[in-house]
């Protein structure tokens, strides 16, 4: 029942959160919302920090499963294949009712201060994103894995911000045209003779 009670404040808080910030949405509205308890909701989450870091967390499980599933997807073709599939979910993700962009950078923005804990989640989740990257340009035999791995973050961030602020989900597709551009330069070009 607890974990119920959790999910159920995670996720009502994630939603509110994502569509009008988290420094607009008081603790009152969440339990409004979710029809918990005022204690139920302290019992799990001290604090509205403590509620924006399980928000957050929850978030990066849900986007670092939908990568891996990708690279499931992608694990039979090639390794530059590979590191183009895991910009498929972007389309599901941009294509999702209510898009504003990336929630992490949203959250980023709001808490400026890098020594705020909420900066620190949303750093550390760049990072994880960054070394999924980074470890498929490494499978796929780039010369400079951490480079491209930063530029397809770039890109990444680049592109969620872009389709919010355009309004075009079909940006992704420029978005993708792009990171092959970048994995084809960043591959071991064959000398001559080969």
């Amino acid at each position: 029942m607890d974990s119920q009670v959790r999910k159920k404040l995670i996720e009502t808080a994630a939603d509110l959160f994502y569509r009008r910030g988290i420094e607009n949405v008081g603790i009152n509205e969440v339990i409004d919302r979710s029809g918990v308890a005022r204690m139920s909701l302290y019992y799990h989450f001290p604090s509205k920090d403590a509620l924006i870091l399980a928000v957050l967390e929850h978030a990066a499980e849900i986007r670092l499963k939908a990568l891996e599933e990708a690279k499931q997807k992608g694990k039979d073709k090639d390794p530059r294949s590979r590191l183009l599939e895991i910009f498929r979910p972007m389309k599901e993700i941009v294509g999702e009712e209510g898009f504003r962009g990336c929630a992490f950078i949203n959250a980023a923005t709001e808490r400026a201060d890098p020594a705020d804990p909420i900066h620190e989640r949303v750093a550390r989740y760049k990072s994880a994103l960054r070394g999924v990257f980074a470890r498929l340009a490494q499978e796929a035999g780039v010369l400079f894995p951490d480079l491209l791995a930063w530029q397809l973050l770039f890109l990444w961030d680049g592109t969620m911000t872009e389709v919010y602020i355009q309004q075009d989900p079909d940006l992704v597709d420029a978005a993708i045209l792009a990171a092959e551009t970048l994995v084809r330069f960043a591959l071991p070009q064959p000398g001559p003779g080969r």
